[in-house]
């Protein structure tokens, strides 16, 4: 996916214009506050109401990703802090595309809430005596399980089959499980300067629902590096080519590895125009290399695999992943 990082007047985390050259029908994405202030807008304080502010850890080290991934039904606590209130408010689930509720009301119990059984990207809405309050800077998807799948698909998507299903033993274990995207998801934001469509595999392009393995993580990696960069203070041109490949479309990549972490979707391939002249050079890809190993010093909790590829006569670009322990190549 092509995109164009420019700088807003007052820029500030959060605040970043993402103008994107459409590819694979994936859009552009415009974020206009950063998440603290769009929590503090929908819930402005009214004498006797409670108070709500996201928590300090609702947003990863960036301070930008905007997805959270869960089980169906699973108990969690939901990254909100609550005051002025002698009870936490009862809230629902709403689907993430239209905000049309998917439950009737529950009790928060603190700050733990029950995700839906179903799969799909939804928000948190609070139920307030002024009517429901949706919190639309925290998206959560509901994963299907991965032994849901059969064989090679899953619900009729080909997805092919992990090296520990074929091979077992020392082999990385599959992901726990895969969002369910539908064509209108695709331009969802999961972060300040990315979709969801991003991370969707290249082939398979008439086929929906697509079910994609997705890592918060390296959508709190990839903001870190940009942040790193200073997409503030010049336009920077961005190109994520690879994000979560299944296995059956990993097979088809040239020179791919065969346990590659694109399938456990902690991984993505990053063609940064670093100095702003119109094209990505090598040195371009080894400005981004140094910027990674910064961060993964600032950040050891998502040090992972840094490949660098461009000087052996193919397009410049840098491969990052938070595999959790170091792995370093040239391609």
């Amino acid at each position: 996916m092509k995109m164009r990082l420019t700088p807003t007047d007052g820029w500030t985390l959060g605040r970043v214009v993402v103008v994107g050259i459409l590819a694979v029908g994936i859009g552009a994405l415009v974020i206009a506050d950063p998440p603290s202030l769009l929590i503090a807008n929908a819930f402005g304080p009214k004498k006797g109401e409670p108070k709500f502010i996201a928590a300090s850890n609702a947003f990863g080290s960036s301070g930008a990703v905007r997805l959270q991934v869960r089980m169906p039904g699973e108990l969690f606590d939901f990254p909100l802090d609550i005051s002025g209130a002698d009870a936490s408010p009862p809230y629902v689930w709403v689907k993430a595309e239209d905000s049309s509720a998917v439950m009737e009301p529950h009790t928060m119990t603190g700050t733990t809430v029950k995700a839906p059984v179903l799969p799909g990207f939804y928000r948190l809405a609070l139920v307030t005596a002024d009517g429901r309050k949706v919190i639309d800077s925290i998206l959560v998807g509901v994963m299907v399980p991965f032994s849901t799948k059969l064989g090679s698909t899953l619900n009729g998507y080909k997805i092919g089959r992990y090296r520990w299903e074929r091979f077992g033993g020392d082999a990385s274990p599959p992901p726990v499980g895969f969002l369910q995207v539908l064509a209108e998801d695709s331009d969802m934001p999961v972060s300040a300067h990315l979709r969801l469509g991003v991370f969707v595999t290249h082939d398979q392009q008439d086929v929906w629902p697509k079910y994609i393995a997705l890592d918060p993580r390296i959508l709190d990696k990839i903001e870190l590096v940009l942040a790193d960069l200073g997409v503030k203070d010049f336009e920077m041109p961005m190109d994520v080519s690879s994000g979560f490949r299944t296995p059956l479309y990993n097979r088809t990549v040239p020179r791919a590895a065969g346990d590659s972490r694109h399938q456990y979707g902690d991984a993505a391939d990053l063609a940064i125009d670093v100095d702003g002249d119109g094209r990505v050079t090598f040195a371009d890809a080894l400005a981004v290399a140094r910027s990674v190993e910064r961060v993964e010093h600032r950040h050891p909790e998502l040090v992972g695999g840094l490949g660098l590829y461009g000087n052996r006569g193919t397009s410049p670009y840098v491969h990052i992943d938070v595999r959790g322990k170091p792995s370093r190549w040239r391609g």
